[in-house]
């Protein structure tokens, strides 16, 4: 009889550590929607995503999403029953502040414990003070003799000899001098030329101060004035192509690493923001350009503040928001971090032994074996959701010997515009649309649509300014 009465205490105490007898206990499983990445080879199957449900225990359901505007996948899964826990953004699917308020407002994002609406995505990329770098095509400027310039008006000729001179040598004239795209501040080179002409306020602003230390709109300028019409000859002379106005960020980005090589000039942040990692030979070729001197003498570079963007939010109507904390929690962490950035240590990376002298020239801390960022990989999401690399790592990797690693040609770019960066305005709230009116102008100023040499068609615009900004 003690023997029974034993197995069946036994057994009592078994069902207690199960969910029902004879039921094994089943993990949470949190499903994520994650965007789609051609970076990104499968997400359920991803080392990152598994090392972190090897940290938390819960099991990750990656949930590709197709759309590319975060804001428009919102509005589908906020109107629908779909049961998302986790929303990641990143690779241009992206959610602005003003946004997020709206959903916020709406009751459909969780305010997790630390009194936040999202969590953060701080260190894609390991880049400076500088927001917008003039990379130039070298083989180019070699096959022409050509040096590298330095002056807007020696710009304007080497443009003028990638359109003429049939650089890449196929015979016709498909050379495109000068390119950009519509998506993106740093994406426009024609923000980059203004900073030759007059300090170029970074956030839409167009503030500035003139001689007698007033705050002023720099379209009442000459200077500013000097610097449209610098550009309004570009665009007539066909050295700015007019696909700068038009093209999204993909197409532009197609067209830059086209095997054609038809592309002479850009501009961007980083320069694996545009160029694929994975051609190291298209990599190579382009090289940056220390901010131009305008016929003034003016060289500004355009200093941006670095603020986290938003990496990934909870749904109010998951039923798992304890658990989505805690995984965001962890990507937040530095370990976790690391692998999102940099991939596998000791297989993509290793922490340096401090003696090296980092690509930024600060100490030491990262040395990459195996470059992945921006690269068709399955090690990490390339940026995608919440992240927070410490600045010593981002900027204290050890440059690997190759010189088409992205990390080595960022930092040597941002070096060269250090000397040229000027005390930049925070990021202050502006009148968005007043902003937008102002750069619709100055877009058509360009492709002359409205005239650029009519003192009149200024005069209108600053009082439109005035009247709207009153208003």
């Amino acid at each position: 009889m003690k023997r029974v009465y034993w197995s069946v205490l036994i057994l009592l105490f078994s069902c207690l550590f199960t969910v029902g007898c004879g039921k094994t206990t089943q993990p949470t499983v949190l499903r994520v929607a994650i965007p789609y990445s051609d970076n990104v080879l499968d997400p359920s199957t991803n080392y990152y995503i598994n090392w972190l449900e090897e940290q938390t225990g819960f099991d990750i359901e990656p949930v590709t999403v197709r759309q590319s505007s975060g804001k428009e996948y919102l509005d589908a899964l906020f109107s629908s029953d779909s049961d998302i826990d986790i929303v990641m953004f990143g690779e241009q699917f992206e959610l602005t502040d003003v946004e997020l308020t709206d959903y916020v407002d709406s009751g459909y994002i969780y305010k997790n414990s630390h009194g936040e609406y999202y969590y953060p995505n701080y260190g894609r990329k390991a880049v400076g003070d500088c927001g917008q770098v003039l990379w130039i095509n070298s083989e180019w400027l070699t096959t022409l003799g050509l040096p590298t310039p330095s002056t807007t008006s020696e710009l304007k000729e080497v443009l003028k000899a990638f359109k003429e001179k049939d650089p890449n040598g196929n015979g016709k004239k498909d050379e495109i001098p000068l390119i950009g795209c519509r998506d993106f501040y740093s994406s426009n080179p024609c923000e980059l030329i203004l900073n030759s002409f007059v300090y170029n306020d970074p956030y839409h602003n167009r503030k500035c101060r003139n001689a007698e230390g007033q705050e002023v709109y720099a379209t009442d300028l000459t200077s500013f004035k000097d610097g449209i019409l610098y550009i309004r000859d570009l665009y007539s002379e066909g050295l700015l192509d007019p696909r700068t106005f038009e093209y999204n960020h993909k197409a532009f980005c197609e067209i830059v690493n086209s095997s054609a090589d038809v592309v002479g000039a850009f501009t961007t942040d980083s320069i694996s923001d545009v160029l694929y990692q994975g051609n190291p030979e298209i990599m190579a070729k382009f090289i940056h350009v220390a901010p131009l001197t305008g016929p003034k003498g003016v060289r500004y570079a355009l200093k941006v503040e670095r603020k986290p963007d938003i990496g990934a939010i909870i749904s109010e109507r998951s039923s798992h928001k304890t658990e989505a904390e805690t995984l965001l929690d962890l990507m937040l962490t530095k370990d976790a971090s690391l692998i999102a950035r940099y991939g596998e240590e000791g297989v993509d990376w290793e922490y340096s032994d401090g003696v090296d002298v980092s690509i930024y020239r600060t100490a030491s801390t990262i040395v990459t074996k195996n470059y992945i960022w921006n690269t068709s990989q399955n090690k990490h999401l390339n940026g995608i959701g919440a992240m927070n690399v410490p600045d010593k790592y981002l900027r204290g990797v050890t440059w690997n010997g190759v010189d088409s690693d992205a990390e080595y040609i960022d930092a040597r770019a941002q070096m060269s515009c250090a000397p040229y960066l000027t005390d930049s305005s925070s990021e202050a709230e502006y009148d968005r649309n007043l902003a937008q009116y102002v750069d619709s102008v100055i877009r058509d100023f360009i492709v002359g649509d409205r005239e650029a040499e009519n003192p009149s068609e200024w005069i209108k615009l600053n009082k439109d300014i005035s009247i709207r900004s009153n208003n």
